[in-house]
């Protein structure tokens, strides 16, 4: 197994973080209940979310048609205007190499979200990479206990999130999101 890339976020201003529980499950005795997706930052107004990638093009695509295939409530829209994009994808030489930093939800009107990647890594990974970043800009954080795209790490070369089970990249790229990523945004956007 190789290293093992850290997918990092930030939220601007006070961080409210909520964790969102789906009932619990008995495992017999000493049971805990059972973990589910956080919603760390603000939902976005409207049911579209536009976008200008000048990192990973072709990843950055797949990542958004990956979280627009599994109809969480809004819709990820690709623009050809920098300007006009509510947030934007670009490479970062502070990100190490096929990680990725973003900010966290909706920040406001007057703000221009962000995701930074790190150059040099290639383009499979960075699907991986991305939709994990996109997830973060959504709304979600880093999924603690559960097997979620949205768990904080991921295996190097394979894309295996920190709380999965190993599988291939070839597997990943099969199922780039799990259930508890796809029930955190459906939580927020109603999808």
């Amino acid at each position: 197994m190789g290293a093992i890339p850290r997918l990092r976020a930030l939220t601007r201003g006070r961080l409210a973080t909520v964790l969102v529980a789906v009932g619990a499950i008995s495992l017999g005795a000493g049971a805990t209940a059972a973990r589910a997706y956080f919603i760390e930052g603000s939902r976005w107004p409207g049911r579209t979310i536009t976008y200008y990638a000048s990192a990973y093009r072709k990843a950055v695509d797949r990542g958004a048609k990956t979280w627009n295939d599994a109809h969480v409530g809004v819709t990820f829209k690709r623009v050809s205007n920098k300007s006009k994009a509510n947030f934007v994808i670009r490479y970062d030489s502070s990100v190490k190499a096929c990680e990725g930093i973003s900010l966290v939800g909706y920040q406001g009107r007057h703000v221009q979200s962000w995701i930074d990647l790190g150059r040099g890594c290639d383009r499979e990974y960075m699907i991986i990479t991305a939709t994990h970043e996109m997830g973060h800009i959504l709304g979600l954080g880093h999924e603690t206990h559960r097997c979620a795209r949205m768990n904080a790490s991921a295996d190097f070369p394979s894309g295996t999130p920190g709380h999965c089970s190993y599988h291939s990249r070839s597997y990943w790229l099969g199922h780039l999101l799990k259930g508890d990523d796809v029930r955190g945004a459906r939580a927020l956007y109603g999808g």
